[in-house]
């Protein structure tokens, strides 16, 4: 497994922080994970044709995305777009000679363009309203894949997630949005994720109601990582704290 790390990233872009990275070209880069897609939120244009990319579910949280160029990866399931169907500014998919491009072309491309209507060019092919007012007709409806399914029902024990299950629960969701920001520090600095079993010492005592005490676990997070860095990575933190302070 190839990983695209946030190191790799600062060092492609030249960029002090992932969030202020607005292009990036990775291709032909072997790549298979991608999630450091998640924490690039600022993100428009993403080359990364020619990889080993199974998913395009890290694209979704890329809320700034316009164009995505993902050719020749390893996607089999044309239900994948429908993870890039809330990305508001997305213009420009270059999908094809991936798996899930069908032997019945001009069905393949209806599809696409019935999930993502506002497409202005498609497969290196511009999009015409035309070809939107027929997609709506001959394009098959998509749902997300089987896969995504499988991982809410196991979240959530079984069954069904709403949002009003995730909202009966503050606390819970609190302690949630802790661990995904310890981990976020993480990934941005090439360590793993910790588990959840892990963090147990802190769900026990989480309830950060304020702004104040979700700094400080955000601090205590940030302090432990710095204990397991190396000194090319503590340069890294270096610059990117320096900007930061810069900002204020």
């Amino acid at each position: 497994m190839v990983k695209l790390t946030a190191k790799l990233v600062l060092a492609r872009a030249r960029a002090g922080d992932l969030e202020s990275v607005k292009k990036l070209n990775c291709w032909g880069s072997e790549l298979t994970d991608v999630s450091v897609f998640r924490q690039m939120p600022n993100i428009e244009v993403i080359s990364l044709s020619v990889n080993n990319i199974t998913t395009l579910q890290d694209f979704r949280h890329c809320q700034n995305l316009q164009e995505l160029y993902v050719r020749k990866n390893c996607i089999a399931e044309l239900s994948e777009i429908c993870y890039l169907k809330n990305l508001p500014k997305l213009r420009v998919l270059w999908l094809a000679d991936n798996p899930c491009e069908t032997a019945d072309h001009d069905k393949y491309r209806m599809t696409v363009l019935k999930t993502l209507p506002n497409l202005q060019k498609l497969d290196n092919t511009i999009v015409t309203p035309e070809d939107v007012n027929r997609a709506i007709e001959a394009g098959e409806d998509l749902k997300l894949p089987e896969k995504e399914k499988e991982v809410l029902l196991e979240n959530s024990g079984g069954r069904s997630t709403s949002p009003a299950d995730q909202d009966s629960d503050p606390q819970q969701s609190a302690i949630a949005v802790t661990l995904e920001e310890t981990n976020k520090i993480r990934e941005q600095l090439g360590l793993k994720p910790l588990p959840a079993e892990k963090y147990t010492s802190i769900q026990t005592r989480a309830s950060p109601s304020t702004s104040k005490h979700r700094n400080a676990n955000i601090l205590s997070a940030v302090l432990a990582l710095v204990k397991e860095l190396d000194h090319e990575s503590l340069e890294t933190v270096q610059h990117a704290v320096k900007n930061r302070l810069d900002s204020f």
